[in-house]
């Protein structure tokens, strides 16, 4: 009796087995959605750029993304001549949605998980390496950011004031130091770095007349800066500007041949002749603009001036960042 129970059991559970063997897997291969959507779905009310995709399956969720990647995409910008001031104006990354990183990051959430789509950036055809000796008088209009270039060989007595301020509104800056300067004045080139502000190239000699050299005599200039400023503070500087802006075309050579980019600038303070605080602030928030890269020296008028200027220029949406920054092809 009991054996034909076990058999007649046995013989049941198996045929359930066959049956589930035989169904199965034309259910999991589409023959059935729902089972595919119970084991491989969206978890639920996880959103995707504010919009529902709880329950769609991997291929829908894809299609969704997709579409968003069409809409998003922004094409890179092309380093090209600069018409206006010479020289070249940098290229700017474009970017993409990554849409294999997206839809797994999707599949991967959490229930009520909110997710946005994963970008990713695409450089530009042309860039800005790709014109070595054309000097830069302004980063990319489309960024919002400008640089404050501050060029020092002289008043050491007012650049405390100067750093307090642009810590306090922790923006970027950048400091073109002369190298008998830095030789002379050590710890308060330290005290600049240590700030965490870049150090960039202003010639070894603010008397050198860099415009009137050969090729070898301006590179001395620059090597000679670029020496003193890693004995002195340890950095390798990536960026000249001759002093009174004497530029030519030895000039643009050596720097190449240096492995430096020539920095110009495309408004100028004139703070050395003390034209007066409202007088500077006048200036700079009429013409900068996005890219801007703005001279300006340690005087008795300039601590007060960047006090003034870097909330007026926020309040016209352009942050102060470092040269390198702005001058970087990232969009971010």
């Amino acid at each position: 009796m009991r054996y034909r129970y076990f058999r007649a059991l046995c013989g049941k559970r198996v045929f359930s087995l066959i049956l589930i063997a035989c169904i199965l897997p034309t259910a999991l291969s589409g023959g059935s959605k729902y089972l595919r959507r119970y084991f491989y779905s969206v978890k639920k009310n996880v959103t995707f750029q504010g919009s529902d995709v709880g329950g769609m399956l991997p291929e829908e969720a894809r299609a969704v993304v997709t579409g968003v990647a069409r809409a998003m995409h922004v094409k890179p910008v092309d380093a090209v001549p600069d018409k206006e001031f010479g020289g070249v104006i940098p290229d700017l990354n474009g970017y993409g949605v990554d849409i294999d990183s997206t839809v797994d990051a999707i599949l991967r959430a959490k229930r009520g998980e909110s997710i946005e789509a994963v970008l990713k950036q695409v450089p530009a055809q042309v860039r800005l390496s790709d014109f070595p000796e054309l000097a830069v008088f302004r980063g990319n209009p489309a960024k919002q950011q400008v640089t404050f270039l501050i060029n020092v060989a002289w008043g050491n007595e007012y650049l405390p004031a100067m750093l307090d301020v642009l810590k306090e509104e922790k923006v970027g800056a950048s400091f073109f130091l002369v190298g008998r300067w830095v030789r002379q004045f050590g710890e308060m080139a330290l005290a600049i770095r240590d700030a965490g502000f870049e150090l960039a190239n202003h010639g070894d000699s603010d008397a050198a007349a860099m415009g009137a050299m050969s090729i070898e005599a301006a590179r001395e200039q620059i090597s000679r800066c670029n020496e003193t400023v890693f004995s002195v503070c340890g950095v390798r500087t990536q960026f000249f500007s001759p002093h009174k802006g004497e530029l030519s075309e030895n000039v643009l050579k050596a720097a190449a041949l240096e492995n430096m980019r020539v920095i110009m600038w495309t408004v100028d303070t004139v703070d050395w002749k003390l034209p007066g605080v409202e007088n500077m602030l006048e200036k700079i928030l009429d013409n900068a603009a996005g890219g801007s890269l703005i001279l300006m020296h340690p005087t008795a008028q300039t601590a007060e001036f960047l006090r003034q200027v870097i909330p007026g220029l926020r309040q016209r949406g352009l942050e102060p960042v470092s040269l390198a920054e702005l001058l970087s092809p990232s969009y971010q």
